[in-house]
């Protein structure tokens, strides 16, 4: 039997259990969790499947399109208690290689719950990570949160949602200078708009 420990990850989501990772056939990770779900289906196996993946807007022509990018590629993640006799079943699927797990004792570990917490903090339910909705508008006034210039305070004269940028007029040594700021470096003050 595995040593795991039961660890709450984010209760909101559901994530109670102990997180493990199976290192599958990469650009096949959809395929392996589809054969895992289907054998712990048949089994009776309790345990659910994420594939950590991040939204992404492609350009075709003139329209964007939403797809999807996992961000750890030739992995599935399991959240349940696995065992050695749960894994001996799940070895042997197709596209799966196995189990993640110590090098010199190739004990089952889970993964360390401070990793998870921030990954599942950073997640929905269905392991997407969503980008953070943007309120960022010409005009506005903001304060940068992060970096060398926090607590500068500036108006927002330009936003590229696309670049996931905005520039802010700041007054520093003496004048007003433009400074381009990431949206996570920055938040907006007030919603008003100041002309």
């Amino acid at each position: 039997m595995t040593q795991s420990y039961d660890t709450p990850i984010n209760e909101k989501q559901g994530y109670i259990n102990s997180w493990y990772v199976f290192y599958v056939k990469s650009g096949e990770e959809n395929k392996a969790k589809d054969n895992l779900v289907s054998i712990c289906e048949r089994k009776d196996i309790k345990l659910d499947f994420v594939i950590p993946s991040a939204i992404k807007f492609i350009k075709k022509g003139k329209q964007r399109i939403k797809t999807y990018k996992t961000i750890f590629p030739g992995y599935v993640f399991a959240n349940g208690n696995i065992d050695t006799e749960i894994y001996t079943i799940l070895k042997g699927i197709p596209s799966v290689y196995r189990l993640l797990r110590d090098r010199n004792t190739f004990t089952i570990l889970p993964v360390p719950a401070e990793e998870m917490e921030l990954l599942a903090s950073i997640m929905n339910v269905h392991g997407v990570i969503e980008a953070p909705e943007v309120s960022f508008e010409e005009g506005q006034t903001a304060v940068i949160t992060k970096g060398p210039l926090t607590s500068f305070k500036g108006k927002i004269v330009s936003v590229d949602k696309h670049k996931n940028k905005l520039t802010l007029l700041i007054p520093f040594l003496g004048e007003e200078r433009k400074v381009e700021v990431g949206f996570l470096f920055a938040e907006t003050i007030n919603k008003e708009i100041v002309v």
